[in-house]
């Protein structure tokens, strides 16, 4: 077996694995990613945890510090505002574009998207039902057709992702089913200017459902991976 493609699934395994306790909301916004552990628990040498945790970063949803290590992202309570304004209006203006020039293809594939998120969701599966819904707005932006405005809209889905994260009780949050098929009913319409009004009114649900509370401590991650 070719080693570096060996290498290769186990950091999409730990990735994602990751990822799906992040949107659990067990590993919250400010816990901390410290390599040693995470490459016991894993099976892994701390090179690999290393790119998984740049990945990450790179993603903007850990955070490395010079001496510190790395951390999942948090945001301070005052900032959280003009992170689901600058969303709101990124995604406003990518759904718009996307409305005129939406293929056969992409309402297809959305509408798959939605009917698989809203089967996580009513079978229990919270993390990858809330994966599917990221994955969702992420193939808006991406298929709007303008890469500078799409990376700049994937960074603040990730983000407001995890401030949901942070500020909801664990278990809820996230976006309805229901405003995802209104989303898509209106760009099969070609109602660009619905489809922008419908997309504000959604992000605006999923910030008015923001919980601000106190941090809780920080989790074993010794007993959080363990099978």
């Amino acid at each position: 077996m070719d080693k570096s493609k060996g290498s290769k699934n186990q950091e999409q395994v730990i990735y994602d694995r990751l990822f799906d306790v992040i949107l659990e909301q067990k590993l919250q916004p400010g816990a901390r990613l410290i390599e040693t552990p995470l490459s016991e628990v894993f099976g892994v040498s701390r090179t690999i945890i290393r790119k998984v945790l740049l990945r990450l970063s790179l993603e903007g949803v850990v955070e490395i510090k010079p001496n510190l290590g790395a951390s999942v992202v948090t945001t301070p309570p005052e900032e959280v505002p003009a992170f689901f304004e600058a969303r709101r209006q990124i995604e406003g203006i990518l759904s718009k574009m996307l409305t005129g020039n939406l293929t056969d293809y992409q309402e297809q594939t959305l509408r798959a998207i939605v009917k698989e998120e809203n089967r996580l969701l009513k079978n229990g599966n919270l993390a990858k039902g809330l994966r599917k819904s990221t994955e969702f707005h992420f193939y808006i932006v991406e298929a709007a057709g303008n890469k500078p405005l799409a990376e700049f809209g994937k960074q603040m889905i990730a983000r407001t992702s995890l401030i949901v994260s942070q500020y909801n009780l664990p278990g809820s949050g996230g976006c309805a089913c229901v405003d995802h098929t209104q989303l898509v009913d209106a760009m099969s319409a070609g109602d660009g200017d619905e489809v922008q009004r419908l997309m504000h009114l959604h992000i605006g649900h999923i910030e008015d459902q923001l919980q601000i509370r106190e941090q809780e401590s920080e989790p074993d991650l010794y007993e959080l991976f363990k099978d």
